[in-house]
């Protein structure tokens, strides 16, 4: 353990922020399975703050879940095909269920994944700055649907009709959405707190910024900043 690390209680992240939650118990071995080359004992207090400046942060366990906290993991999710679903597709195949989410009011990007045993079951990703329905794959789920979603559509026929975008049943996504989602799918971060778990030590990536999957795309496709 490096000198100062000292362990501590969950502390509550999400808004403006990408996260996996990976249903697994064990912080080291999500840490290597996301590429770490090193790392280092963190808090959760200085691995939030730490996440939030640029770097990756695996959290220790709260109930069967394990996040990893860098917004670097929203890096590819404007295609389909991006890095991010060979992720979740790999990460689900080791520890059974992986999930994606992501929000930055900013910009209104929203995002939502979830793999199980290698295979996608449901994306969905909106980025209100262009009115662009990013993705959009598999049935909305159970979760989903207790929520009420039903959002505008840009690719829908209807759209092109003005009385479309008027419609009082048809919403956006924003971060709530997000959060929703999370919390029922595995736990919202908005809702950690120090009661949530016992006081532990996560992982910090340390060499060269945060840890990148070798397929990942090259170009960060936002300036937010």
């Amino acid at each position: 353990m490096e000198e100062g690390a000292v362990a501590d209680r969950p502390r509550p992240f999400g808004y403006k922020m990408a996260w996996l939650a990976i249903r697994s118990q064990d912080s080291g071995a999500v840490a290597e399975a996301v590429g770490f080359v090193g790392s280092r004992p963190a808090s959760w207090e200085e691995g939030i703050e730490r996440a939030y400046a640029g770097e990756t942060f695996v959290t220790p366990p709260v109930g069967e879940w394990v996040f990893v906290v860098a917004n670097s993991l929203a890096d590819s999710v404007q295609t389909p095909a991006g890095a991010w679903r060979r992720q979740l597709q790999a990460l689900s195949s080791r520890f059974g269920v992986a999930q994606l989410f992501f929000t930055e009011r900013v910009a209104e990007m929203h995002v939502w994944a979830r793999a199980r045993e290698g295979i996608i079951e449901r994306a969905y990703g909106y980025l209100g700055e262009s009115g662009e329905t990013l993705l959009d794959e598999g049935e909305q789920t159970p979760e989903e649907n207790a929520l009420g979603l039903r959002f505008f559509d840009e690719r829908s026929p209807e759209a092109e009709d003005d009385a479309y975008w008027e419609r009082e049943d048809l919403s956006y996504p924003d971060e709530d959405t997000v959060m929703a989602i999370a919390d029922r799918w595995s736990i919202a971060p908005v809702n950690l707190s120090e009661s949530s778990a016992e006081p532990s030590l996560g992982l910090l990536h340390t060499r060269g910024g945060p840890a990148r999957p070798h397929t990942q795309d090259k170009r960060p496709w936002w300036r937010f900043w």
